[in-house]
């Protein structure tokens, strides 16, 4: 496969940083961004260049920082929206500034990104989008329902997005991972918390419980980011583990997701089974 250029957004850590590190090994030329490249030290391959991208930035930065990538490092082949965060709290406590910046960033900035660089994947008419996505789009957890929920509203934004661009000759993989080790729920870090002690009577013991479960779950997941990233990889390109196979519309990642996720679609089964005869009982009389 010929050599491809991949822009990868949050690439200091976690999924971005293994996967821009495995496109290089492969011969690649990868574009890394992130907000800080400062923070961005010592990568070991001369094929990944560190360059600045904020998704939360207006559009019409995004596109001028964009335009500005693809003048000096030519054109991209494959985009990876990664760039992400967790913010935990129960909804009534939470504020609407809150509730926005949760989405701003998993969901409108990255829809940004794709909305600046479409034009220049349209003038081609080829290009491959990549969406990191959440098993947690599929089920609920008390006390990080923004999180789920930005994840749920990226799931079918990209996916209506697919069948926007597939005639175009522009590819879309959603990519669901279920819990990897990376630093997602650092508590120091990419991680924002609220309520806990500090909340409504309430829902005290629901926050609080909510919010010990993520930190203790932090650098205690079973999957591993590499092995995740080069499935990634395999799966975009059609190699390796993927060899010959076509590029589905989403791919669960880990054990765990395939379980969630699987449990998820049968409830919904279940529940239209079971409410069948009387949600079919609608129609007009004619």
């Amino acid at each position: 496969m010929a050599p491809q250029t991949w822009l990868i957004t949050g690439a200091s850590s976690g999924f971005g940083l293994h996967l821009a590190l495995i496109a290089a090994k492969h011969g690649n030329k990868v574009i890394a961004t992130t907000r800080a490249p400062g923070k961005v030290q010592n990568i070991p391959d001369k094929n990944i260049t560190v360059v600045r991208l904020d998704q939360n930035e207006p559009l019409e930065q995004i596109k001028a920082d964009m335009n500005a990538i693809i003048r000096d490092h030519g054109p991209i082949d494959v985009v990876v929206n990664n760039a992400a965060y967790v913010h935990s709290g129960i909804i009534e406590d939470l504020t609407p500034e809150d509730t926005y910046a949760q989405f701003h960033t998993n969901v409108f900035g990255a829809i940004n990104v794709y909305r600046a660089v479409l034009p220049h994947l349209r003038a081609k008419r080829s290009g491959t989008l990549v969406t990191i996505g959440s098993m947690a789009a599929w089920f609920v957890h008390p006390g990080a329902s923004l999180y789920n929920a930005s994840k749920a509203a990226l799931r079918w934004l990209t996916i209506g997005l697919a069948s926007e661009v597939k005639h175009l000759g522009i590819k879309h993989l959603l990519v669901e991972p279920g819990r990897f080790r990376t630093d997602l729920l650092n508590q120091t870090g990419n991680f924002r918390t609220a309520n806990g002690d500090n909340g409504i009577e309430d829902y005290r013991e629901l926050s609080l419980a909510a919010k010990e479960s993520l930190a203790e779950g932090d650098h205690k997941q079973p999957g591993d980011p590499v092995k995740g990233s080069q499935v990634i990889y395999d799966v975009v390109t059609s190699t390796g583990a993927a060899q010959g196979k076509e590029m589905p519309q989403f791919l669960p990642l880990g054990p765990d997701a395939i379980e969630e996720i699987t449990a998820s679609a049968q409830a919904a089964i279940d529940i239209c089974r079971e409410w069948k005869e009387i949600a079919s009982s609608t129609d007009l009389d004619e």
